[in-house]
C-alpha cells in the first residue's frame, strides 16, 4: 500500500516541477554562452546519438519522453539557427526525420563542455552518490513507472481509495 502524502500541502507533480525548473535554470546558465537551453540541448543530443538513421519526429518525441507538440517548439529554434534540418524520409514521404547538421555537431560539442561543467557543479552542491541516485529515482519514474490515466482511476479506485481529491 502506498503511504500517505507528508503533509496535505505536499504535491508530487508539484514538487517535481518546481525542482525541474530549479534544475533547468541551473543548467540553462551554463548553457547562454552557447544560447541553448537544457531542453534544446537535450533534443540536439538525443538526435545527435542516432548515427545510422536521424530519428523520425516521432521516435524522437517517444525517445525524450515529450509530445510532438512540445517537441516540435524545441525543434523549431534548432531549425531556425541550422543546427536541425527537417527531412523527408527517402521511402515515406509523410515521415519527417531529425537531420542533425554539422554546425548542429558543433554546436552539441560546444554545448557538452559546458554542460559537463554545470554537471559536476551539480554533482558537488548535491552529492555524487545522491546525484546518482536521484537520476535513477527519475528514469525509473520517467521509463518503468506503471501510472494510470486518470479516467483509469476514476473507473476503477483501488480499495479504501477516495477520488474526492480528483474530481
Amino acid at each position: 500500500m502506498a503511504s500517505a502524502p507528508l503533509s496535505l500541502g505536499y504535491c508530487s507533480a508539484a514538487a517535481l516541477r518546481m525542482a525541474a525548473r530549479r534544475v533547468s535554470q541551473f543548467y540553462d546558465a551554463y548553457l547562454a554562452p552557447e544560447g541553448l537551453k537544457v531542453s534544446q540541448y537535450s533534443v540536439l543530443s538525443v538526435a545527435a546519438r542516432r548515427r545510422e538513421t536521424a530519428p523520425t519526429v516521432n521516435e524522437l518525441a517517444d525517445e525524450l519522453g515529450m509530445d510532438r507538440s512540445t517537441l516540435g517548439h524545441n525543434l523549431r529554434p534548432l531549425e531556425r539557427d541550422g543546427l536541425v534540418a527537417l527531412q523527408l524520409d527517402p521511402v515515406d514521404k509523410r515521415v519527417r526525420r531529425v537531420v542533425v547538421t554539422e554546425l548542429g555537431r558543433a554546436k552539441r560539442r560546444a554545448c557538452r563542455q559546458l554542460w559537463a561543467v554545470a554537471q559536476g557543479r551539480f554533482e558537488e552542491a548535491f552529492g555524487a552518490s545522491r546525484t546518482a541516485e536521484l537520476g535513477d529515482l527519475l528514469v525509473s519514474i520517467a521509463r518503468d513507472l506503471d501510472l494510470r490515466a486518470v479516467s483509469d482511476v476514476l473507473q476503477s479506485p483501488a480499495p479504501g481509495e477516495s477520488l474526492d481529491h480528483v474530481r
